[in-house]
């Protein structure tokens, strides 16, 4: 028997890779099984990929999806991945894109079911540059009950409700020159129109802290604090519980400034001195963080701060709840045009999204902090300027953290063009982009953002999910489409506009009054910039 089992695994191996071997060459070597229903299906199939030639498109989708239903009925699950492979590709080329997505799910779906997990994996991610989708809120004041209920079991440093703004500005030519008298302490909040809470510093491990001591003052003297980048140069080696980390410690409680103290961050990549396995890292946190939450707990929050990418390694590096403060994330977007699901050389990723994993896996019990990040206003490999596209990336970041990732209570801007000899020329700077910088300003100036540690902000957004209060709201919304930009956004009820909107994140006033006690339909429609629908998107809600 053993024997046996033996002969059946290696017989498995055979069909995955047969399968795999199809579905990745786009050939028809399918799998099939020598049955007259068999026989039956491909006879479909076959006639589905001749009204596709022909242009058919309609016609063919209706037989991949005939075959695909029949093969899935039959357990040929990767088989039946294939035809809603095709038929979502039809999908494509008649423009009915929430259609292609749909079967593009259930291809990825399918493929999970015979562990073609990184088939499963890429088909997925196809699908969501494509999805459409819509989330909608109201503005609303919290209670001073409710600001003091929310304060209660707050990590050191974070506000009961708002998000601290913050930048890396020390390369901002316009301002900080500390050879010219200019210091980003001063200069930032004219340049950016608003005070913000504290400013990223990078700072050599085994250096000691009066290294920064100017930085350290122009805090004290504009009340902002401190994110202290800690990049142990020369690997976690020289990380010990020994007379240097301890007199750190001691230093950074004695500066009298917040320190947001960010150990070797980005720990997940492999570009960074200090990349070791999770087990080394973990240990090395962890004394880190025992040492200044002993030293230094009144003034020092300890932040863990991965890169959003690469993500299948992220939760294997995390220390702890007891270690860990804040959890940070570096959040990058460079426009990439490559991976474009519909080949228009169109890059059509979401950069606020990218934060979807760390929130998911942690807000739940830490405040989240957008460590470092920026949009880059400039496509490297081709030095083609795609302002366009990150000013509305930008304006989305900003519009959007406020509603859907409430737990996000501070994002620092890297304000740096980066022309590096040896990676890819990374404009992030604001300095030489007025509208990126414009674009910054209009979103930072939400309330909702805050300029100093110890404060907190009444506004809030409730989600519009089941039910919505019967009066006059401010309705806000994330939108999302296959359209890597949009025009305007317009809300509809019963037919009727009742709202419309042009820029993220697309407020109108609706008064609900008139339906109190009614049950309602709030229908999103989505243009692009050239005034075309994209996609209609339905809320179902009752008024009351």
């Amino acid at each position: 028997m053993k024997g046996l089992k033996g002969v059946q695994k290696g017989l498995q191996k055979l069909l995955a890779a047969v399968l795999a071997a199809a579905l990745l060459t786009g050939t028809a070597a399918f799998v099939q099984p020598g049955t007259a229903e068999a026989a039956s299906v491909w006879n479909v199939y076959n006639d589905a990929r001749r009204l596709d030639a022909q242009g058919k498109y309609a016609q063919a989708i209706a037989k991949y999806e005939q075959a695909g239903r029949t093969m899935a009925a039959s357990r040929e699950y990767g088989n039946a991945g294939r035809m809603y492979r095709n038929a979502g590709d039809a999908y494509i080329k008649l423009n009915q894109y929430d259609k292609a997505v749909a079967s593009y799910d259930l291809e990825s779906a399918y493929y999970a079911k015979v562990n073609l997990v990184q088939d499963s994996i890429a088909v997925k991610r196809k699908a969501d540059a494509l999805r459409s989708s819509v989330e909608l809120y109201y503005e609303t004041g919290l209670s001073s009950a409710a600001i003091k209920n929310r304060s209660r079991n707050l990590a050191p440093l974070e506000p009961a409700n708002g998000i601290l703004i913050g930048a890396y500005a020390e390369q901002n030519k316009k301002t900080h020159n500390s050879a010219g008298g200019k210091f980003y302490t001063d200069e930032y909040p004219k340049f950016s129109g608003k005070k913000h809470a504290g400013y990223l510093i990078y700072f050599t491990y085994g250096q000691p802290l009066s290294s920064i001591q100017r930085h350290i003052k122009k805090a004290k003297e504009n009340g902002t604090a401190i994110e202290l980048g800690v990049q142990p140069l020369n690997g976690l080696g020289e990380v010990k519980d020994n007379a240097y980390l301890r007199q750190l410690a001691k230093d950074a409680a004695a500066a009298e400034v917040p320190i947001f103290f960010r150990f070797a961050n980005e720990m997940n990549g492999n570009w960074a001195p200090w990349k070791s396995t999770p087990k080394t890292y973990i240990e090395k946190f962890r004394l880190v963080a025992d040492v200044f939450h002993k030293e230094a707990p009144d003034n020092v929050a300890m932040v863990w701060a991965p890169g959003a990418n690469p993500i299948d390694n992220i939760q294997s590096y995390y220390p702890g709840d007891k270690y860990v403060d804040w959890v940070g994330v570096s959040l990058y977007s460079i426009y990439n045009p490559t991976n474009d699901p519909l080949k228009q050389g169109i890059d059509r990723s979401s950069h606020i999204a990218k934060l979807d994993a760390i929130y998911n896996w942690y807000a739940d019990r830490k405040p989240i902090m957008i460590a470092e990040g920026s949009v880059s206003y400039m496509y490297p490999e081709k030095m083609r300027d795609v302002t366009d596209w990150s000013v509305y990336q930008t304006q989305q970041l900003y519009a959007t953290l406020p509603m859907k990732y409430p737990k996000v209570k501070a994002a620092f801007w890297f304000d740096v063009d980066s022309k590096g000899k040896t990676d890819r020329v990374k404009y992030y700077g604001l300095y030489n982009n007025d509208k990126m910088l414009a674009a910054y300003k209009k979103g930072i100036a939400n309330p909702y953002y805050l300029s100093d540690v110890g404060s907190s902000t009444t506004l809030t957004y409730n989600p519009i999910k089941t039910t919505v209060p019967a009066k006059k709201l401010k309705v806000s919304g994330y939108v999302k489409t296959w359209s890597p930009t949009l025009g305007k956004v317009v809300y509809k009820i019963g037919g009727k506009q009742v709202g419309v909107s042009t820029t993220p994140p697309w407020t109108a006033e609706i008064d609900f009054s008139k339906y109190k006690g009614k049950n309602i339909t709030i229908d999103v429609q989505a243009y692009d910039k050239q005034g075309k629908l994209l996609t209609t998107q339905s809320v179902k809600v009752k008024v009351q």
